[in-house]
């Protein structure tokens, strides 16, 4: 199969999944079906399910418990967002402090050692996200922004370090939902994940690094003063 044929496959099935979570047919706190169950119903490859469960899983729609299962979590509601910051604050400043440590390092490794195939994969998650967020579809905005973090640390050739953010990435899918729902903050994302990206495509490692870095601390300082307004 094509790789863009497989796109297509897990992306049908991250809509599926989001479909039957969001009419309850998997409630909050449920277990998902055994991997080789789901794929008998969905007709899909293991592949595709399991790339269709990191993204569900890094946005923040499913949990993945080693040795237990996949589970759908609990989601934010876009009302009381300012009170979901409030209570989760200590949590959104070590994950954006963790972030803020790691990430940069990988930009500014990337940008010396990128291939056209890494600025073509960042690249269409910048339009992707650009074009989600024209169709107000917050889903698939949350999922390139995901992602391109995500190609970022999985090619910056430092096993160890693309580890440790994996980790920490696993943790951030309700910070990234509910970060991005702030005002202004989705137009503000796109426009810098593609001044990182154009910094990596001309191999600036020391602005893909001030880049990222400013990206992270920005993002920081925008949901604390969001947090803290009367």
């Amino acid at each position: 199969m094509a790789e863009d044929e497989r796109e297509q496959v897990w992306s049908a099935t991250v809509d599926h999944l989001r479909t039957m979570i969001d009419s309850g047919r998997l409630p909050a706190g449920s277990r998902l079906p055994a991997e080789r169950a789901l794929c008998e119903q969905l007709g899909i490859s293991r592949g595709s399910l399991r790339q269709a469960l990191r993204v569900l899983d890094s946005i923040g729609y499913v949990q993945v418990r080693p040795g237990s299962g996949t589970y759908v979590r609990e989601t934010v509601d876009e009302q009381p967002l300012r009170n979901w910051f409030s209570e989760h604050e200590q949590l959104v400043e070590k994950l954006f402090d963790l972030r803020t440590a790691v990430e940069p390092t990988l930009a500014e490794r990337l940008a010396l050692q990128h291939t056209p195939r890494v600025l073509e994969r960042l690249e269409g998650t910048v339009d992707e996200m650009d074009r989600a967020a024209a169709d107000g579809d917050m889903l698939r905005v949350i999922a390139a922004d995901a992602e391109f973090h995500r190609v970022i640390a999985g090619n910056a050739g430092n096993d160890d370090v693309t580890d440790l953010l994996r980790s920490v990435l696993s943790l951030v899918g309700e910070e990234r939902r509910a970060a991005l729902r702030l005002p202004g903050q989705i137009r503000k994302a796109v426009d810098e994940h593609r001044a990182i990206l154009e910094a990596i495509r001309r191999s600036d490692a020391a602005a893909a690094r001030d880049i990222t870095r400013r990206h992270l601390l920005d993002a920081k300082t925008y949901v604390h003063d969001y947090t803290a307004r009367d």
